[in-house]
C-alpha cells in the first residue's frame, strides 16, 4: 500500500503486552513514561510486526478519541515518546499528592506542625499556623483524615 508502513513493536522503546481477546481480537498494549495506548488488532495470528490499517468513518463521538489514539501511536513510532498532550495528569493528582505526603508523615509519627512545613513550606507555616481561624492546621488534619481514608477503604472507588 502507497505510504504506509509496517509498525515493528519489538524496535519501539515501549513496553508491549499483546492480549488475545476473541478468535480474531487481540489488544495490545504499548506504555511508556507513565502513558499508554491500547489498540484493538482483528487479526488470526499476532506477531509483534503489523500493517496496521483502521476504519476512515467513525461514530462522531469517537471521532476526536480515534484521531488522537492515531496520532499518539504515530509520534511513538516517529519520536519514540507519546506526546504528552494526550496523557494530562489527573486533576486530582495535586490534591492526592497532598494527601499521601500527609499520611506518610501522620504514619511516621511527624507532628502536624511538621507536616504543614513539609507540605507548605517553613514561610508559609509561620505566618499562618497560629492564625485564629485554624485553616493551615484543618487543611493538614483533613489530608491526613482522608489519607487514613484511602488507605484503609477508599483505595476501591479508584479501581472501579
Amino acid at each position: 500500500m502507497p505510504g504506509s508502513a509496517r509498525v515493528d513493536f519489538n524496535a519501539l522503546p515501549c513496553d508491549v503486552t499483546i492480549l488475545r481477546a476473541r478468535h480474531e481480537e487481540h489488544h495490545v498494549l504499548l506504555a511508556s513514561g507513565g502513558r499508554s495506548l491500547q489498540l484493538v488488532v482483528n487479526t488470526r495470528t499476532v506477531s509483534y510486526q503489523f500493517h496496521l490499517t483502521t476504519d476512515a468513518l467513525w461514530p462522531q463521538q469517537l471521532g476526536k478519541a480515534r484521531l488522537a489514539a492515531l496520532d499518539a501511536l504515530n509520534a511513538l513510532t516517529q519520536t519514540g515518546r507519546f506526546p504528552a498532550r494526550y496523557c494530562p495528569p489527573d486533576p486530582r493528582s495535586r490534591r492526592l499528592s497532598v494527601i499521601l505526603q500527609a499520611l506518610d508523615g501522620a504514619l511516621a509519627g511527624a507532628r502536624q506542625r511538621d507536616i504543614a512545613v513539609a507540605l507548605f513550606g517553613n514561610a508559609r507555616v509561620d505566618r499562618n499556623w497560629t492564625d485564629p481561624g485554624n485553616h493551615l492546621r484543618d487543611q493538614v488534619r483533613r489530608a491526613v483524615r482522608r489519607g487514613r481514608y484511602l488507605m484503609t477503604k477508599g483505595y476501591r472507588d479508584f479501581l472501579r
